[in-house]
C-alpha cells in the first residue's frame, strides 16, 4: 500500500469516528446541560435530533460537492466547519443557540461522511477496498465509544464544554494536516449547484423532524402544524424539482442495483431501532438508576468496543459471508438485544443489562461495514459522493425519525404510568423536569414516581424498536436475495445539451 493511499484510508476513517464521537456525546450530558441551563431532559432530545436533521439534510449536498470539487477539498473544508460549529456548541448559553450549533455541526458532518467513502472509492483500489471499508466501520464503533466517555470524563470535573472544545481542537487539527497530506483533485461530475434543492429538502426533512419532536408535548400546538405543515409541502416540491434536473441530488437509478437498496433499508432500520435507542438510554441509566456521567459511559463500553472490535474484522467476515447475511444478521442480533433490554426494572444492575448491550454491540459491527460496501459497490466512482450522501441520509433521517418518535413513545408510555403514580405532578414528570416535580410534593416521592414512569415510557419504546429491527432484517433480506449473476453499474447521469437559445 501506498503511503498516499494509507493517508487516504487514514482521513477517510478519521470521518466517521469525529462524526459519530459527537453524535452521542450529549447523551451521558443531558442532565447536567438541563440543569446548567435550566430545562428539562425531555426539551433537550433536539440536541441530538437536531445534530441527526443536520446530517440527514445535507448529506446529499455534501455527496454532490464531493462529486463536483473532489472529495479531498470536500473534507478538509467540513473538517474545518466541524472543528468551528463544535467550538459554538461549547461556547452557547442557550438552548436555541445550543440546537442550532448542533444542525449546523451535522450539516459539517454530512460532508465528512459523504467524502469520506468517495475518498476511498476514488483512491483505493478495489482489492484492497473491504479492508478500508472494514476500518470505516470500526471507526464508527471507537466514536460511539469516545463520545459518552468523553463527555463523562469532563463531567467528573464538573463541566459538559471541554468534551465539545476538544472535538473542536481535534477536528481543527485533523483538517490542517489534511491540507498538507491529503491529494486533492478536481471532481468528475459537472452541472450547477443545486441551491434550491438543498434548501427544500433541508426545511422540509426540518419540518418533518421538529414536527414529530414536538407533537408528544401538545399535538394541537401552532408550532406542531407549522412544522408539519412545511414537509408536507416542500418535500413534494422537492422530488418534482428533482425530477427536472439533469444531475439530480437523488439519482433513482442507483436503487436497481440490490445491494444498494437492501443497505438503504438496512441502514434506516438500524438508524430507527439501536441507535436512536442508545441515545434515548444515557439519561435513564443515570436518572433511574443513579449513575454518574461517566458511569454511563463505561455501561455502553459492551455495547460500542465489541462494535468497533467486530467491525475490524469486516474485510474477513465480508469475504466468507455475503451482504445480506451480515446486514439481515446484524439487524436480527440487534432486534434480540432491544428485545432483551426491553425486560428491564428498576431493580436491575449492570449483568442484567449486559446480554443486551453485547448482543447489540454484535449487531451494529457486523451491519456497520456491511453498510459502508453497500453504499459504494457496483457504482461508478463519479458517483459514488452522491451515492454514499443518499445512503447516509437514510441513515441519519432513520436516527433523526428514530430519536423523535421513540423519544415521543417514551413520553407516552411515562406520562401514562406518571398519572397513576404521582397525578400532580405527572406531566413534568413525563418531561424529566424533576426539579420542578419536587416543587409541588416530596423529592423522595418525585424520584420513586419517576423511576417508575421512565421505566415504563422506555420498555415500551424497547419492543417497538426491537420490532422494527426485526422488520429491517426480514426486508433487507428479501431485497438482498440474488436476482442475477451479473452485477449492475450505475452510469453517471449525464448532463443534458447545452441550450443554443440566445
Amino acid at each position: 500500500m501506498s503511503k498516499t493511499q494509507a493517508v487516504t484510508i487514514g482521513a477517510a476513517a478519521l470521518a466517521p469516528f469525529v462524526v459519530f464521537a459527537s453524535f452521542p456525546l450529549p447523551i451521558v450530558a443531558l442532565p447536567a446541560i438541563g440543569a446548567d441551563l435550566g430545562v428539562g431532559i425531555a426539551e433537550l432530545n433536539l440536541l441530538v435530533s437536531g445534530y441527526a436533521l443536520g446530517l440527514g439534510a445535507f448529506l446529499l449536498t455534501g455527496g454532490s460537492l464531493a462529486d463536483r470539487f473532489g472529495a479531498a477539498r470536500v473534507w478538509i473544508g467540513a473538517m474545518v466547519g466541524f472543528a468551528v460549529f463544535s467550538a459554538g456548541c461549547a461556547l452557547a448559553t442557550t438552548v436555541p443557540l445550543l440546537v442550532a450549533a448542533r444542525i449546523a455541526q451535522g450539516g459539517a458532518g454530512a460532508a465528512l461522511m459523504a467524502s469520506s467513502l468517495s475518498l476511498i472509492a476514488a483512491a483505493v483500489e478495489p482489492r484492497r477496498r473491504a479492508g478500508a471499508v472494514a476500518l470505516w466501520g470500526a471507526a464508527i464503533g471507537a466514536g460511539l465509544s469516545t463520545g459518552p466517555l468523553g463527555a463523562g470524563l469532563a463531567l467528573e470535573f464538573g463541566r459538559w464544554r471541554p468534551a465539545l472544545a476538544v472535538l473542536a481542537a481535534v477536528s481543527a487539527a485533523a483538517a490542517l494536516l489534511g491540507v498538507f497530506a491529503l491529494p486533492t483533485s478536481r471532481g468528475a461530475a459537472r452541472g450547477r449547484f443545486d441551491l434550491l434543492g438543498t434548501v427544500l429538502l433541508t426545511v422540509g426533512l426540518g419540518g418533518l423532524i421538529l414536527g414529530v419532536s414536538w407533537v408528544g408535548a401538545d399535538a394541537s400546538a401552532p408550532r406542531v402544524w407549522v412544522a408539519f405543515g412545511l414537509a408536507v409541502v416542500l418535500l413534494p416540491v422537492f422530488v418534482l424539482q428533482q425530477r427536472r434536473r439533469p444531475v439530480p441530488m437523488i439519482d433513482v437509478g442507483l436503487l436497481r442495483l440490490p445491494t444498494y437498496a437492501g443497505g438503504l433499508v438496512a441502514g434506516m432500520a438500524m438508524a430507527l431501532s439501536i441507535l436512536s435507542m442508545l441515545v434515548l438510554l444515557g439519561p435513564y441509566l443515570q436518572v433511574v438508576f443513579g449513575l454518574s456521567a461517566l458511569e454511563a459511559g463505561l455501561w455502553y463500553l459492551p455495547a460500542t468496543l465489541l462494535s468497533t472490535v467486530v467491525a475490524l474484522f469486516g474485510a474477513r467476515i465480508g469475504a466468507r459471508f455475503s451482504l445480506r447475511t451480515r446486514l439481515t444478521a446484524g439487524l436480527a442480533l440487534s432486534g434480540a438485544g432491544l428485545a432483551a433490554l426491553a425486560f428491564v426494572q428498576t431493580s436491575w444492575t449492570f449483568p442484567l443489562l449486559l446480554p443486551g448491550f453485547v448482543l447489540a454491540g454484535l449487531g451494529m459491527g457486523l451491519a456497520n461495514p456491511a453498510l459502508g460496501a453497500a453504499a459504494v459497490v457496483g457504482v461508478a466512482p463519479e458517483r459514488s459522493g452522491v451515492a454514499a450522501g443518499a445512503a447516509n441520509t437514510a441513515r441519519q433521517l432513520g436516527n433523526a425519525l428514530g430519536i423523535a418518535v421513540l423519544g415521543a413513545i417514551i413520553h407516552a408510555g411515562a406520562l401514562t404510568s406518571a398519572r397513576s403514580e404521582l397525578p400532580v405532578a405527572a406531566d413534568l414528570l413525563a418531561a424529566g423536569d424533576l426539579r420542578g416535580a419536587a416543587a409541588l410534593t416530596s423529592a423522595d416521592a418525585v424520584q420513586a414516581a419517576y423511576a417508575v414512569a421512565q421505566t415504563s415510557g422506555v420498555r415500551l419504546a424497547l419492543e417497538v424498536s426491537a420490532v422494527l429491527a426485526f422488520l429491517g432484517a426480514v426486508v433487507a433480506a428479501f431485497l438482498l436475495r440474488p436476482r442475477t449473476a451479473t452485477p449492475i453499474t450505475v452510469p453517471a447521469p449525464q448532463p443534458a445539451p447545452a441550450s443554443t437559445t440566445p
